[in-house]
């Protein structure tokens, strides 16, 4: 085991990095929440732990050249094997923003260098042999390249990086098109060419950060291809179906992928059509396909309506769908500001996202099962790869400016400057309810203080400057005053214990959730329980006791509640654990 997390000294370096490269094009449509900037955070706790996992356990230890082979010697042992090494830069320039860690700086500048040394003179930087190129994932390589050298380029300032991504960009608008001798970028991808046409999202930042006007025509045309008759139809689809599942193929990664870039494009546009058509798919996704652990896909599709199996034999949640949904979500969220989107993000972060990392040696899933085992691995596979570029989001989610305020939407133990007003947080969340946020605006100034209501919590208070306000469930709680160095806010939640419904799937099953974390019957904190199938808790109401005590030696968390439960019609005390630390579990257990 090259890693553990119990014997991690490493301490996140206090970093200032050098500002973000700025646009050369300003947007059109300004964002109504702009996250807190990576450089200057700190997070502990849980998520702090985790972010430190996938630096220590996966990034550093990210094969290089193995991500980098299929470019030095063409053709690549997999259709997709160039998307590696944009996914990593992606996670590794986060990461370094947010940490300042020097070994991944230099190991980040060796895959930059190593990749752009294989660009062919006309810009062409994937991993196929000539007479092959523009077949397959041979774009969806090229989407991929671009994502990591934009975002190393932004954190860096490297115009090599830029430069590589421009000549990217200038054979991507000569190959393909309308005119003569160009292609059909439909026909040259996989799944009615949405993973083609999934560079959008890349061609949008490439416009953003060179000003070229081209690639914004490219955008444009990006969008028409999909009314093609060979093509995936997804605006004029989800217009009139309203539905993910009716559209094109259904596959899950792919098509959000296209919707994230779409989001991006009606940021550069500000033409209503895409911003309706991603939030469309959002609600659908989220009423009728999303699992209680956050995720989406079966078997890296969307299903009908309600049908969610959790079976391992079902491949659910792909890791690379539940980040891309985490991505379209945080999309929208940073374009309205509105707290659905922030509710969710939560939900999946500390359900899906880190229930696909084991915890002591950043391996990821490919897929997590509601019931079943999880199977986390290194190597190199689309989900190894994309999980951790969530996992480097996480700084990006939790807190930012609003409305000309300050807004906490995640209760995370550390440090944040926003606007030049830092907050510090003290809690032990999602353990308990209670936090408590110091303010420190460098002078006494008036403002918002904006905190997140869970939608599942019954009970929300915030006490600042002797005065007490109550929160509505599922909203913004807005607190605004003179705000001077040193003023606490206080704030009690209550960590409301939920029962769930099977739905089609599971109709005599039921999932239990405290707070923001769903639950599960972990074997190994139930020895004496043999059939797993056979539990469930033993009256309609739920009460949870601190079982922490009870965990096994070993065990991978600190969280642990034990209930009333029934084993084969004989009661039985049952030891629950959060979903994100379970191993082998079910998180759908009988119907009382």
């Amino acid at each position: 085991m090259r890693f553990l997390l119990s014997v991690i000294v490493c301490v996140l370096p206090a970093f200032a990095a050098q500002p973000l490269k700025p646009a050369a094009v300003a947007d059109k449509v300004a964002d109504r929440f702009t996250p807190a900037p990576y450089a200057g955070q700190r997070m502990e706790g849980l998520l702090g732990d985790r972010m430190r996992v996938n630096l220590e356990g996966r990034l550093l230890h990210v094969d290089e050249k193995g991500i980098l082979k299929g470019f030095q010697q063409r053709p690549g042992e997999q259709d997709w094997i160039g998307e590696h090494a944009g996914k990593f830069l992606h996670a590794a320039a986060n990461t370094w923003l947010y940490t300042g860690d020097e070994r991944l700086k230099t190991l980040m500048d060796r895959v930059v260098r190593g990749l752009v040394a294989t660009q062919r003179p006309d810009g062409y930087l994937g991993t196929y042999l000539d007479e092959k190129r523009w077949t397959s994932w041979d774009v969806w390589v090229h989407k991929y390249d671009l994502i990591g050298l934009i975002s190393y380029y932004q954190a860096t300032g490297y115009e090599p990086a830029l430069d590589a991504s421009r000549k990217i960009g200038d054979l991507l608008c000569r190959t393909f098109g309308t005119g003569p001798g160009q292609r059909d970028i439909i026909a040259s991808g996989t799944h009615v060419g949405m993973a083609s046409t999934s560079i959008l999202e890349a061609m949008v930042n490439l416009y953003r950060f060179t000003g070229d006007r081209k690639y914004l025509d490219f955008c444009e045309y990006l969008v028409r291809t999909w009314s093609q008759p060979n093509g995936p139809k997804i605006l004029d689809s989800l217009r009139a179906t309203q539905s993910v599942f009716r559209t094109a193929n259904a596959k899950a990664y792919e098509m959000m992928s296209n919707l994230v870039g779409l989001a991006e494009l009606y940021r550069v546009t500000g033409n209503p059509a895409y911003l309706e058509t991603a939030q469309t798919a959002w609600r659908d996704i989220a009423a009728h396909r999303l699992y209680v652990t956050g995720t989406t896909s079966a078997k890296e599709h969307f299903a009908d309506d309600s049908v969610l199996p959790g079976e391992e034999a079902s491949s659910v949640g792909e890791g690379c769908a539940t980040v891309t949904w985490l991505q379209l979500t945080w999309q929208l969220l940073r374009l309205t500001g509105e707290p659905q989107y922030a509710e969710q993000l939560e939900h999946t972060v500390y359900n899906a996202l880190l229930g696909a990392q084991d915890p002591r040696t950043g391996d990821i899933c490919y897929f997590t099962p509601l019931n079943g085992k999880k199977s986390p691995g290194p190597g190199i596979n689309c989900c190894v790869s994309s999980e951790p570029r969530g996992i480097s989001m996480i700084p990006q989610l939790a807190w930012g400016s609003r409305s000309g305020g300050v807004a906490v939407l995640f209760y995370v133990p550390g440090h944040v400057s926003v606007d030049g007003i830092g907050i510090d947080v003290k809690t032990n969340y999602p353990g308990e309810g209670s936090a408590v946020l110091t303010v420190n605006p460098a002078k006494t100034a008036r403002f918002p203080l904006y905190l997140r209501v869970p939608e599942w919590t019954a009970r929300f208070a915030a006490t600042a400057g002797g005065q007490t306000y109550k929160g509505v469930a599922g909203q913004f709680l807005a607190i605004e005053r003179d705000w001077k160095p040193g003023d606490r806010v206080t704030v009690d939640m209550d960590m409301t214990v939920r029962i769930l419904p099977g739905g089609p799937s599971y109709p005599y099953n039921v999932a239990i959730a405290r707070g923001p974390q769903v639950l599960a019957l972990e074997q190994a904190a139930n020895p004496g329980v043999l059939d797993l199938q056979a539990a469930g808790p033993r009256g309609a109401a739920v009460k949870l006791i601190d079982a922490s005590t009870k965990l096994p030696r070993d065990w991978r968390g600190n969280q642990a509640y034990s209930l009333a439960g029934v084993v084969a019609g004989k009661p039985q005390e049952l030891t629950l654990v959060p979903f994100t630390d379970a191993v082998t579990y079910r998180v759908w257990l009988l119907k009382p």
